[in-house]
């Protein structure tokens, strides 16, 4: 029976609750993750945050983030930006944005109990927690379509016979040809 260890991520980028909005987000777009795990001090799973939770926040609280990440005029002379502080820009902490509201399953659950579970909650992945909720890994819809038997030899075949035929769209139009 293939179990949920054999197929999941272990190399997880997890975020601690108190970091502020703005160094999650700079870590998700350099890691290029869509969402984290959220722990609390002692790694226990709290919650999870996902880049749809951070253009919410942003949409919400009309924070645009260029005084953070300094890469936009602001309406302060440059002498006035050398004095200006992080904890002058209005943030947040990662915990007033998450959900708290996690899917997780253990590593040694059945493989069909987390595509269940998947399918059930609608969700693409789940937190892989060990009994004392301390974050093991994620299981993504991705990595159990990968444990269907024929669908990676599939996908390799598909993909070998596109390289072979000619592209319909030269690249000059937004329209594509789907078939």
């Amino acid at each position: 029976m293939a179990l949920v260890k054999d197929f999941m991520t272990r190399d997880v980028l997890c975020v601690e609750r108190d970091k502020e909005v703005h160094e999650l987000e700079r870590m998700m777009l350099e890691e290029k993750v869509h969402g984290s795990p959220v722990v609390d001090e002692e790694g226990r799973l709290v919650g999870v945050v996902s880049q749809t939770d951070l253009l919410a926040w942003h949409f919400a609280s009309g924070v645009d983030g260029a005084a953070f990440y300094n890469d936009s005029p602001l309406s302060v002379s440059h002498e006035e930006l050398k004095e200006l502080q992080l904890a002058d820009v209005r943030t947040a902490r990662v915990e007033e944005v998450m959900s708290p509201l996690a899917y997780c399953i253990g590593a040694d659950r059945p493989i069909t109990e987390a595509a269940a579970m998947m399918i059930e909650k609608w969700i693409h992945r789940l937190v892989v927690v060990d009994e004392e909720l301390r974050v093991q890994g994620i299981v993504s819809a991705i990595d159990l379509l990968h444990a269907i038997p024929g669908t990676t030899e599939s996908l390799k075949q598909s993909r070998d016979s596109r390289e072979d035929e000619p592209r319909e769209n030269d690249g000059k139009s937004e329209e594509a040809k789907v078939s």
